[in-house]
């Protein structure tokens, strides 16, 4: 939506003008119109948009997976490519970099995400995610095909102006926060593979058993798994961890160590404590390279880790209640929504609400347990609830 919204109000940094004809929704932001003076990042995304097109007629004329992937690939670039145009106004480091026409843009976008949203519910049409350049609609529709259609239909229909929508993928079933740009999806159009927005699946601190119990809570609700067996996994996987039931490997830790003096504090830095430890007993060590650790004693500053080197006999005992807080940190950003906590999973004591549950004089509340099973059923995600999301 945002390069389109720049295309058609031709907004540019050559073209900023309090004078112009075309005014934002920004008060006091105008740019000129195209006739008296087209824009330069207009003229550019126009190319873009063309090329992007081309290679989108390819791709749905393919021959093969490969040549699909391929061309997949090539209007995915372009499109990102596209969006990069709007971010760079709000970059410290681009030479034109005016907040006023991001908010322009933004402003825009949220025009036109309103508009279509009050329309597409005066119509019935379920509206059940949206932020500012896209919008998720369930479609009436539990066959792939008509669904693709009714989603087709729909982006064509809206697209005038600098409103325009472009069908982009259907999903079978979707799992969100509420909140803007965190949510989950199994995607069965145009590919079929998983779009995770705003969890950090693989973040550059984290091992592995934090990344994969998240992808696993994933795999579970997204296939329709009852919650409280959601949040009863997360729970054991917690236990296990405290209990030092896990593998040592899916605890490691790896990160590249850059030039030593080059950090503020490198004292500090759990990477430079691995290296200069590694070091000692012996190991080679360059400039750049990765190094792998596991945390064995995070209550004091810096927190104490030693090197793992995969072969080699590792006799240190890792800091359990560290990685148990790391991974319900991690969890409880799924489980929140079902009101499970990251203390509340740690402790397995589920909090009850403020007006709930009152014991004895003075309205002490309970703090026993609440098992799964005994608490409220939510809403379960639909198995094969078929969405289509426009950008």
């Amino acid at each position: 939506m945002y390069p389109s919204i720049i295309i058609a109000n031709n907004i540019c940094f050559t073209t900023l003008d309090p004078g112009g004809a075309t005014k934002s929704p920004i008060e006091g932001v105008a740019y000129i119109s195209p006739d008296r003076k087209a824009g330069l990042l207009p003229k550019i995304l126009e190319r873009l948009m063309t090329d992007r097109d081309e290679a989108k007629q390819k791709m749905a004329a393919a021959n093969s997976e490969d040549e699909f992937k391929y061309y997949n690939g090539l209007q995915d670039a372009i499109k990102i490519l596209m969006n990069s145009v709007y971010g760079v106004f709000a970059s410290a480091f681009y030479r034109f970099t005016d907040p006023k026409i991001g908010e322009s843009i933004t402003a825009w976008g949220r025009k036109n995400i309103k508009d279509i949203i009050k329309k597409l519910e005066s119509e019935n049409i379920p509206v059940i995610y949206s932020d500012t350049d896209s919008i998720f609609i369930q479609s009436p529709h539990s066959e792939l095909d008509p669904t693709i259609e009714f989603g087709k239909g729909i982006a064509d229909r809206f697209s005038v102006g600098g409103g325009i929508l472009e069908f982009e993928k259907v999903m079978e079933s979707f799992f969100t926060h509420g909140k803007k740009k965190r949510y989950v999806g199994n995607v069965v159009y145009p590919e079929e593979t998983r779009v995770v927005r705003g969890y950090e699946i693989r973040r550059t601190d984290a091992f592995d058993l934090q990344s994969e119990a998240l992808t696993q809570m994933f795999d579970r609700i997204l296939s329709g798994e009852d919650i409280d067996t959601v949040v009863k996994y997360a729970r054991g996987i917690i236990t296990d961890i405290k209990e030092g039931k896990v593998p040592l490997e899916k605890l490691v830790i790896s990160k590249t160590v850059k030039e030593v003096s080059s950090y503020k504090d490198p004292d500090k830095m759990a990477n430079v404590q691995a290296m200069r430890k590694l070091v000692k007993l012996g190991y080679d060590y360059v400039t750049g390279m990765k190094v792998s650790w596991i945390v064995i004693n995070s209550s004091i500053t810096p927190q104490e880790v030693e090197p793992y080197v995969d072969g080699r006999e590792f006799n240190f005992k890792p800091d359990w209640d560290y990685y148990a807080r790391r991974t319900a940190m991690s969890l409880a950003r799924v489980t929140d929504v079902f009101g499970w906590d990251e203390k509340e999973l740690l402790t397995g004591i589920q909090q009850k609400s403020l007006f709930s549950d009152f014991e004895g004089k003075g309205g002490s509340k309970s703090t026993e347990p609440v098992p799964p099973s005994q608490k409220p059923k939510k809403k379960q995600p639909k198995k094969e609830l078929s969405l289509t999301d426009f950008m």
